[in-house]
């Protein structure tokens, strides 16, 4: 028999890799956590003592792998650099809250993995959610379910409650079996890196997807340059295996280094294979054209210009594994300030420690701490040294951080946008500080909560706040050009009929 053939009969359908994306807060952790205590054995789903980043649940006899990225960023990082990561998308939209930025993002990275996908519309067992107007909203981000004509399958989900559940893993296996995909069991396995860390006891511990083939105990693990000999192996409820195979999540310990999220790994069953393709990879690295260094980001200014003295924001970044650094140094290096430059000092996994802190003291830099540790000394020492630390498990919460230190350094104006005008037509109720006025918009649009200048006979008499609105009897938050409605007005000027109001808000504007 040629060896071709043997493998042709060696293939086998193999599990779907799916992961769950979507925006902070519609449920993606309570999804995943209830399809982990009720699909895993019930036996096993007590035994789950650690997050490795991935995990298999059984559902009618067929498995499903589950992996958690740490974000989109992460997710989009991985990608980039050719892991495979999913064969399946979820993407979680909340029924009570609709399509919002981060839903957008996560559409955007599913159609460029050009993987299939499902929608779960979940919280649907909130009462007066409407399951239609997200798929409204959904469909005017050019994603079409099957229930409006479209092409993607959609399920309506309660995270909480579990309705819907199996209805969605259904789908999911649905979607797997039309990609057709395979596996060889006996081939040496190949795949990819979910999450790496450093152990302070253990050393080196990274999370792989076997992707294809075998990954067995004593097999040589080549990643990049690096070669490991597999010494010991857990799946993901923490026991030891001697095998993984396609589609399995495994934790293996005791690597030569940390390698990064994304990395690609070979297996091979002796040293001398294993180093010749680690020198190779290194062959191929050293035969890369060197790139042209980028351009300068500014010119010189010329003649009679001001030179613009940038500001410096010094940061270091510690994180719990290696794809959360990244992604978020990523960002980091990604944010665009005229004047000022991220500068960063360094990244790391583990916990935050002395020579983080002396570092942070020395240069006056920011730590930056996800998902990590701070011990009772360490942060005496941050209190003595006056070292700002900001810590959290969210990306998003830490950009929206990061922006705001920079506006402080940076400083900001104040900026009035006006809005419209409103003619006064009639005074429903006059007391202290308080009017409640009807009237008619006649330029632009007016706002609840806007401030308002007065005017009479085109001069000037005083201003207040917009503290409510009504249009057509009802508390509205804005009201359009045209539009007759009712204003209660803050403030200490008697207003009176053919009065002018002159709406304006006042926005934060950095000096960049």
């Amino acid at each position: 028999m040629s060896k071709k053939l043997e493998n042709q009969l060696n293939i086998q359908t193999r599990p779907p890799i799916v992961v769950v994306m979507g925006h902070v807060d519609h449920g993606k952790t309570t999804l995943l956590d209830f399809i982990r205590k009720t699909k895993v054995a019930e036996k096993e789903a007590g035994g789950i003592t650690q997050a490795i980043g991935a995990y298999e649940i059984a559902y009618k006899d067929k498995p499903i792998t589950f992996i958690d990225t740490p974000g989109h960023e992460a997710f989009s990082k991985m990608r980039s650099r050719g892991a495979h990561v999913a064969d399946v998308a979820v993407l979680v939209v909340a029924a009570d809250d609709g399509v919002k930025p981060q839903t957008v993002e996560a559409i955007h990275h599913i159609t460029e993995s050009k993987i299939p996908f499902v929608v779960a519309i979940n919280k649907i067992d909130k009462p007066g959610v409407q399951a239609d107007r997200v798929k409204k909203e959904l469909a005017e981000k050019n994603v079409f379910v099957e229930q409006w004509g479209g092409s993607v399958p959609c399920a309506e989900i309660s995270a909480k409650t579990g309705q819907g559940i199996d209805e969605l893993l259904e789908m999911i296996l649905l979607l797997a079996e039309m990609e057709e995909l395979k596996g060889e069991p006996h081939k040496n396995a190949e795949g990819v890196v979910i999450e790496a860390y450093l152990d302070s006891q253990r050393g080196p511990v990274a999370t792989f997807l076997v992707e294809d083939g075998a990954l067995n105990l004593g097999d040589y693990m080549v990643i990049g340059s690096t070669v490991s000999k597999i010494k010991l192996m857990e799946d993901f409820l923490g026991r030891k295996i001697d095998k993984a195979v396609f589609s399995q999540p495994v934790l293996v310990i005791g690597l030569a280094a940390v390698p990064s999220a994304g990395d690609e790994f070979f297996a091979e069953k002796n040293k001398t294979a294993a180093e010749q393709r680690a020198e190779e990879f290194k062959k191929q690295e050293i035969a890369k054209p060197i790139l042209p260094s980028p351009p300068k980001e500014e010119a010189a200014p010329q003649v009679g210009e001001t030179a613009v003295t940038a500001k410096f924001l010094n940061i270091v970044l510690k994180s719990d594994v290696k794809g959360s650094e990244e992604a978020l140094a990523d960002i980091l290096e990604h944010l665009d300030y005229k004047n000022v430059k991220i500068r960063l000092l360094k990244k790391d996994v583990g916990d935050v420690n002395e020579s983080d802190v002396r570092l942070a003291d020395l240069s006056n830099a920011v730590i930056i701490g996800f998902r990590v540790k701070v011990g009772a000394e360490i942060l005496n020492l941050i209190r003595d040294k006056k070292i700002k630390v900001l810590a959290g498990e969210i990306i998003y919460e830490f950009i929206d951080k990061i922006r705001k230190l920079i506006d402080d350094m940076t400083g900001q104006e104040i900026v009035r946008v006006d809005l419209g005008k409103v003619q006064v037509l009639a005074i429903f109720r006059t007391e202290k500080g308080r009017m409640i006025v009807g009237g008619r918009v006649t330029e632009g649009k007016l706002e609840r909560g806007a401030r308002a200048e007065v005017f009479r006979a085109e001069q000037k008499i005083g201003e207040g706040k917009i503290a409510g609105l009504q249009s057509e009897k009802k508390e509205v938050g804005e009201a359009g050009k045209g539009k007759e409605c009712g204003v209660l007005f803050d403030g200490d000027i008697k207003i009176e009929v053919n009065d002018i109001l002159l709406a304006f808000r006042e926005e934060k504007q950095k000096t960049l």
